[in-house]
């Protein structure tokens, strides 16, 4: 598994069999499930994949932590391509925490039937991990109603969900020194024409949010 920054996995999967996203976007080069492990004194994990992904997502999994706990499973964004493993991974985990804010708990219920062990968190709140802390915003309507972003100041990453998403698999690369970042952007500009254009003024006001933050 790739590290990105100082104890940040990437654990995500490629999804080369889906054909069409929600069943209408033509996807040539695949999708990819981005998924993330903070290797810290508590281990937090940055979404899921889609559940027929499982079983890999899994092994990659255990390739960072080995039979380490997950302290921490930080949602993000509740749809099945962020969301679709959590329940297995509570199976998996079943002392892990779920944190979400309050629309992503509700929805948590609604979906997947999980009410226990969650921690409910506001824009702004704070989660220390021991070297890492991470800071929460949420960015409703980007595109969905719960949807927030996860920060690490102290190592300037963003995990920002759907906020800047994209077609296409990774190939194998994760950082954008290990892939054909002008094929990316044209994905991301078909993305975001089609699924979050539409939600052009949470989109601003998401921005604003996030003014003035340093990332790498």
């Amino acid at each position: 598994m790739t590290e990105i920054i100082n104890k940040i996995y990437y654990v995500g999967v490629n999804d080369r069999n889906k054909h069409r996203f929600e069943g209408l976007w033509p996807l040539p080069n695949g999708v990819s499930y981005n998924s993330y492990i903070i290797d810290d004194e508590k281990v937090a994990l940055v979404d899921t994949v889609e559940v027929d992904f499982f079983t890999q997502f899994l092994e990659n999994i255990h390739e960072v932590i080995g039979d380490r706990e997950i302290d921490y499973l930080i949602i993000n964004h509740m749809e099945p391509d962020h969301s679709g493993s959590i329940a297995l991974i509570k199976k998996y985990y079943p002392n892990i925490k779920i944190v979400g804010n309050k629309k992503t708990l509700g929805m948590l219920e609604g979906f997947y039937g999980v009410t226990d062990d969650v921690v409910e968190v506001k824009n702004g709140e704070t989660l220390s991990l021991g070297n890492h802390e991470l800071s929460f915003v949420l960015i409703p309507m980007v595109h969905w109603p719960e949807t927030m972003v996860t920060l690490d100041a102290k190592n300037k990453v963003l995990f920002s969900g759907d906020a800047f998403g994209c077609f296409g698999a990774l190939n194998g690369g994760i950082i954008d020194t290990e892939i054909n970042c002008e094929t990316f952007w044209l994905e991301m500009v078909r993305y975001y024409s089609n699924i979050v254009g539409k939600y052009g003024i949470p989109v601003q006001n998401a921005l604003k949010k996030l003014a003035g933050v340093e990332l790498d």
